[in-house]
């Protein structure tokens, strides 16, 4: 883990001025994002990466594994490397979209040049790990943050800068359709179209390409689908072995847990994703009536009110009944809550 911060604040008023000094006086950079990254880790990542180099800077784009091959057609994503051996003066190092400091990598948590470590995020359960920390919890996503970043130093959103950094927006607002969709989500997508983002280009590529054995991995997992909770909880899993026997790779599954929580009458949809022998990755996605990201920090993770995920230990059977009580037991919280409510009214 990062040292404790000794100037890490939530930013306020004039909540760019302190990033943005810190970026204008630094010369070399890292810019890195979580591990397992998605669409609005790797545009945030690499619209952050050209937009320093724009400003004349020095920067190496990190990510500890590798970029999905559906991510490949982003600008600057050929310059993404895998490892920081030999990379040193560092004076400034840039995590994007990672709430944990601990998502970003073992191999990245034993750099030890990071120089000056700004946190750029928008999860409301960031831990605020950096030296200076800016967290916008109602931006759409980490994209929406890194492009009004650029713009207050003064950076030229090129084509390239647009393409990524629209596409993280676009990704994370679940192509406009989730509740984080906000009037700024559609002024910025807006505003980077005009600078050379192409949306349909954009949605072809990233929704529109998958390989055959994504669909083959899918119904693999379809096939474990359960229903919990008098059909409230959709619960599937995807083994190691499914996506061996699939030709798949553990890429494939983002987006899987969508199809749980799309169906009628289901609140809170979960995928588990086998890591390795033991140990599964938890992915929940709400409709509304619970914070998920709530749930999820009882397991050490976070994320959003309507999608968290975390790691957790044991058996399939052991993780899954642990997931589902918590989540149960915030249902019947809701419900009960919602209840009192009505009956203080009907009192009035």
């Amino acid at each position: 883990m990062h040292r404790a911060p000794t100037q890490g604040i939530f930013m306020t008023d004039n909540k760019y001025s302190k990033i943005i000094e810190v970026i204008k006086k630094a010369r070399r950079f890292v810019v890195v994002s979580h591990v397992n990254p998605e669409g609005d880790a790797v545009g945030s990542l690499l619209g952050m990466y050209l937009g320093l180099k724009g400003m004349g800077k020095e920067a190496v784009p990190y990510l500890e594994d590798q970029l999905p091959p559906l991510y490949d057609f982003l600008p600057g994503s050929k310059d993404i490397v895998h490892t920081l051996e030999g990379v040193k003066d560092i004076d400034c190092t840039i995590a994007v979209d990672c709430g944990q400091a601990d998502r970003l990598g073992d191999n990245f948590s034993s750099f030890k040049e990071k120089g000056v470590f700004l946190n750029i995020d928008h999860h409301v359960t960031n831990d605020n790990y950096g030296d200076v920390n800016l967290v916008v919890p109602e931006a759409s996503a980490a994209g929406e943050i890194v492009y009004d970043v650029l713009k207050a130093a003064g950076a030229e959103i090129t084509k390239g800068i647009a393409i990524n950094l629209y596409t993280a927006i676009h990704t994370d607002t679940g192509s406009f359709r989730y509740s984080c969709s906000t009037p700024e989500a559609f002024r910025k997508a807006g505003e980077l179209v005009s600078a050379g983002a192409n949306p349909w280009d954009i949605s072809v590529k990233v929704y529109e390409n998958y390989p055959a054995a994504r669909f083959k991995l899918l119904g693999r997992t379809l096939s474990t689908l359960e229903f919990m909770n008098n059909g409230g909880i959709a619960v599937m899993h995807v083994t190691l072995e499914a996506i061996k026997s699939s030709g798949g790779t553990k890429d494939m599954t983002d987006g899987f847990v969508n199809y749980a929580r799309a169906i009628e009458g289901v609140e809170v949809g979960v995928l588990f994703r086998e890591v390795k022998n033991n140990e599964y990755k938890a992915s929940l996605r709400s409709k509304g009536r619970i914070d998920v990201s709530g749930v999820a920090s009882l397991f050490n993770g976070g994320g959003h009110a309507h999608a968290a995920g975390f790691s957790i230990k044991g058996t399939l059977n052991e993780v899954k009944a642990k997931v589902v009580a918590e989540l149960e037991k915030a249902l019947n919280e809701q419900s009960a809550g919602q209840a009192s409510r009505l009956s203080n009214e009907g009192t009035r």
